[in-house]
């Protein structure tokens, strides 16, 4: 299923926002991602287009599979589980990034082992027995969190799925479950230090950056309004493209909350678990103040999803009720419907863009010819407007709305590593004030593309003029 959901991925080529980036060797340090880096540079060398989704299918499924054991879901309830859980639409906002795919479905498979090793560590009878299941949990949570922080959520909110479980357990006891959950919680903690000084050792001092921009720039009047607001979007399924469906889960939720008040057992508990399990997926917009919101930080609603909705059938012995078994077919291929639009205008973007870069590239060659056997220094000024994409891009789409020629404003960075990535001209960035200094006086007097004299050469750089509004900076400016 996860393989048909993702067919249009896999058969068609495509450069996104954030795929050209050349993958170098201190890749990810300066966001503490040392695992990350681990992976994407050391072990794999880079993107690796076709292999990294397939890679991420396979482990998404695996861990749909585990999840599934773990949860003790059986017959329908289990293949119901595993379907929902790798087409839910929020997996694509994470494997569209070629750096992610590699590391998406291994942070949650590392995720559940950490549970796993928990729980087994529960299991044993002394302390002495315990502490290296809880060592180990903790250490491969660490390395979790040096792939992806976002990744604390995950086993977090496996954790709190068995909690509401066993509410439904005639032998449950709370204090007993307090207990534990501070033993959790002890590990989570012990983790999150152990990985922070692990940054200190492994990683750059570095001001700023891209981490701390989600919760430096901007403000909120009321930060807790303001995530109740983005919540509640997600709850409805509006907040992002492809998450229509996650009302489903949502419903589900509300019939539970009517269930509790009726059997008047453990009420607030499991009312308390519940209202966290459907706010966990949401939790990390509550800590950015930026406005940007984007929807791979929701590492968890593919899980929340598919539990929620399987766990209600179950409970109440739907599973094999052949309306319910036709009602998750018709989910799952909804969601395959979500999933390939989305894949499909990102492809459109970057066929469009490509095909533009391709007449830039040819209108250099064409006006100078000697251009191939200079230093092939481009300096790119400004960007497309934003509504010139309207055609291809899909509301609330995100990441899969981006071409090249705008994301960023307009950043030369970018642009010049598409025409590499893109297999259709390798430039050369400004890389001097000087250079920069040479070209940017005669820049306003250039018509903007497609005008043939949006491409002049002064000084033996070549300059095209995008649009009148100057992009990003160069990195020296």
């Amino acid at each position: 299923m996860a393989l048909l959901t993702y067919g249009f991925a896999l058969t068609n080529f495509t450069v996104s926002i954030d795929n050209e980036i050349p993958i170098l060797p201190d890749y990810g340090l300066d966001l503490g991602r040392w695992g990350q880096n681990l992976i994407v540079y050391h072990i794999f060398k880079g993107h690796l287009q076709y292999f990294s989704l397939v890679l991420s299918l396979f482990l998404f499924s695996f861990c749909a599979i585990r999840l599934s054991n773990l949860f003790k879901f059986q017959g329908y309830s289990a293949l119901f589980f595993c379907g929902l859980f790798v087409t839910f639409p929020q997996i694509s906002y994470q494997v569209v990034f070629g750096m992610m795919a590699d590391i998406a479905a291994l942070g949650i498979l590392f995720s559940v082992f950490v549970v796993e090793l928990f729980l087994k560590g529960l299991a044993v009878p002394t302390p002495a027995k315990k502490f290296p299941y809880f060592l180990s949990a903790a250490l491969l949570l660490v390395f979790t969190l040096s792939m992806y922080q976002a990744f604390i959520l995950v086993p977090t909110a496996i954790y709190t799925i068995l909690f509401f479980q066993n509410t439904f357990q005639q032998s449950f006891d709370l204090k007993s479950e307090i207990r534990k959950t501070l033993v959790f919680g002890g590990i989570l903690v012990s983790a999150l230090v152990l990985y922070y000084i692990s940054v200190k050792i492994i990683c750059p001092v570095q001001q700023g950056g891209y981490l701390t921009s989600f919760v430096s720039e901007g403000s909120t009047d009321n930060r807790f309004l303001n995530f109740c607001s983005i919540w509640s979007k997600n709850l409805v399924g509006g907040f992002y493209y492809g998450e229509t469906l996650f009302i489903l889960a949502t419903l589900c939720g509300l019939v539970l909350f009517v269930y509790f008040f009726i059997a008047k057992k453990q009420l607030v508990v499991r009312f308390v678990t519940l209202l966290i399990i459907l706010m966990l997926p949401f939790l990390m917009s509550s800590i950015i103040t930026n406005g940007y919101h984007p929807p791979r930080l929701y590492l968890t609603s593919n899980l929340v999803f598919a539990f929620i909705i399987v766990f209600v059938t179950d409970h109440f012995n739907l599973s094999a009720k052949n309306f319910v078994k036709l009602a998750v077919v018709m989910i799952m291929f909804t969601n395959f419907f979500f999933v390939t639009k989305l894949f499909n205008a990102v492809h459109k973007i970057y066929s469009y863009d490509r095909r533009i870069a391709e007449k830039i590239d040819f209108t250099i060659q064409t006006k100078y010819p000697s251009f191939s056997a200079s230093e092939k220094y481009v300096y790119f000024y400004g960007h497309f407007p934003f509504d010139s994409y309207q055609k291809f891009q899909l509301k609330n789409s995100e990441i899969f709305s981006g071409s090249i020629f705008v994301w960023d404003n307009g950043n030369n960075y970018r642009i010049t590593n598409f025409f590499r990535e893109a297999d259709v001209a390798e430039y050369r960035m400004l890389d001097t004030k000087e250079q920069l200094n040479t070209v940017k006086d005669s820049i306003a007097k250039m018509p903007v593309w497609p005008n043939q004299e949006s491409v002049r050469m002064f000084n033996n750089i070549v300059v095209v003029k995008l649009g009148n509004e100057k992009g990003s900076p160069l990195y020296f400016e």
